[in-house]
């Protein structure tokens, strides 16, 4: 039985379009039932059309959004974002804010629409694909890259978006696909959709989801973490050796969106007078120690305190390792990998403004935007200083009373921020990150006056990042280890480790 949208009315006649977006009819007002508008799914019967199903306005506005102009539509940009990750190899979180920013004029409802569509088809895209297989007769890799994104978007939204109905993550999945100019394939979407969608509302997808394994076998419980949580296999199995019991723990975290957190810029306010001034027009912020977690996060950086200076935004790891640098006023701090800047940041509250930190990254944008925050910050401690950190700067040698050194790293602790991590590292990058850890580490010991401390942390669990680099430089540079290494996997996704230069 076919059904069909109303798509528009011209004068006294209907334009009618069938939900797999393959025909389009026309039809007498006259010949409708009474009261019909746009957007409306009527089925014909022998005695004409009868009302299945009354959508409301904002299906219709929907609808037509996609015929007056595909660009606006939420699922059409989160589909345009995941094509620029997984065809052109963009960042997550670059191409999610770039396609964002430009639609200024949308509400935070349809921005934080697309974000989670992202995110959450990026998190579980091997899941989503093994659920697709089950009902084609083709490899998800063989379809068009629209149409692979677009079942993707439409499946995330069927299996973990509960308050999008079913029938409009299928419906708007045709129409786009049509509108689009795949009007051959739309049958194909409505179909595969349509079967995977009975499977969802039968059993939940028990029958096709993977079940974990009844023995130790190492083998099995890695095609099992593969697929039920998302990562390639030569991860899945590296999981199992770096965390033993706990890689299924980790893997469940991942899937855990982080809070939206800000911490108080000390230099001019407490974060509990943060928190009473920002709770006056404002709701969903709670503190969590130190910090403060925004729900439902709008555009900080046009609230009147992002302006003034009262706040830095970072996460809670980031914030974790800059206090591990447990900085006093007048020392001199070397920040070594430093942009954006938000440790240096902490740091110079810690300092209350008193001394010198020397704050050093590559990239000649990023030290112009820490210069522009620390200004904003009303810092006036920090230089920032265009360097590769690679290369000892001779002014600097046994200079600093504490170095800092939050090195590049595979950022397997952030996936939970960044899930496109899990597709795009290689295990041939640790390796090669190691390399640049270890040169870096070579660099940074030479900046370390005797009796400082040089901090070592990551945003990743590798060993080979973190506990192997610590042994191989207690090894080679005349440094003591000041108690164990922290950390705390993807709940806060940092490791640390402090270190004193021997006198």
């Amino acid at each position: 039985m076919t059904k069909w949208v109303i798509d528009r009315f011209e004068g006294d006649v209907a334009v009618l379009e069938s939900l797999s977006g393959e025909e389009t009819i026309h039809s007498k007002r006259t010949d409708l039932p009474k009261g019909v508008k746009e957007g409306d799914i009527l089925v014909k019967k022998a005695f004409g059309f009868e009302l299945r199903k009354r959508e409301g306005s904002n299906t219709a506005d929907r609808f037509n959004s996609l015929k007056r102009g595909a660009n606006d539509t939420e699922r059409l940009v989160a589909i345009t974002i995941l094509m620029e990750i997984n065809e052109q190899k963009a960042y997550n979180n670059i191409a999610l804010r770039r396609n964002l920013q430009a639609r200024n004029d949308w509400q935070s409802y349809k921005k934080a629409f697309v974000t989670e569509l992202v995110n959450g088809t990026l998190r579980n895209v091997i899941l989503i694909d093994h659920i697709i297989e089950n009902f084609s007769k083709n490899p998800v890799s063989s379809f068009k890259p629209f149409i692979r994104e677009l079942l993707r978007t439409a499946v995330y939204q069927i299996k973990w978006m509960s308050k999008v109905p079913n029938s409009a993550a299928v419906n708007e999945a045709v129409n786009l696909a049509s509108l689009r100019g795949f009007t051959q394939l739309s049958g194909f979407v409505n179909g595969i959709l349509r079967n995977i969608t009975r499977s969802y509302e039968k059993d939940g997808f028990s029958s096709i989801l993977p079940i974990v394994p009844s023995t130790d076998n190492k083998e099995d419980l890695a095609q099992y973490l593969s697929i039920r949580y998302s990562f390639p296999p030569w991860l899945a199995k590296s999981l199992i050796d770096w965390l033993g019991d706990y890689a299924e723990e980790y893997c469940k975290l991942s899937h855990i969106a982080p809070d939206f957190t800000i911490y108080a810029n000390t230099l001019k306010i407490d974060t509990a007078t943060l928190l009473e001034k920002l709770l006056e027009t404002r709701k969903n912020i709670v503190q969590d120690d130190n910090a403060l977690a925004i729900n439902g996060v709008k555009n900080v950086v046009l609230w009147e305190e992002y302006k003034n200076g009262e706040f830095v935004i970072m996460d809670r790891g980031a914030y974790e390792v800059a206090k591990a640098v447990s900085a006093k006023p007048n020392q001199n701090i070397i920040d070594l990998c430093a942009a954006p800047g938000s440790k240096s940041f902490i740091i110079a509250g810690d300092m209350q403004n008193q001394g010198q930190i020397m704050s050093f990254d590559i990239f000649p944008h990023k030290i112009d935007l820490i210069r522009n925050t620390a200004s904003r910050l009303g810092i006036t401690c920090i230089t920032a200083l265009e360097r590769d950190s690679t290369v000892v700067a001779g002014e600097f040698q046994d200079w600093a009373d504490v170095v800092l050194l939050d090195a590049p790293c595979s950022g397997f602790g952030v996936i939970r921020k960044k899930p496109d991590i899990k597709y795009t590292k290689k295990r041939t990058d640790i390796l090669a990150l190691v390399e640049l850890q270890r040169k870096l580490l070579t660099a940074a010991a030479d900046y370390v006056k005797p009796g400082g401390v040089l901090v070592y942390s990551t945003c990743t669990i590798t060993p080979e990042e973190n506990e192997n680099n610590v042994r191989w430089f207690l090894e080679n540079f005349p440094f003591v280890q000041d108690s164990e290494p922290r950390a705390n996997g993807l709940k806060s996704g940092f490791f640390i480790a402090k270190m004193t230069k021997k006198p």
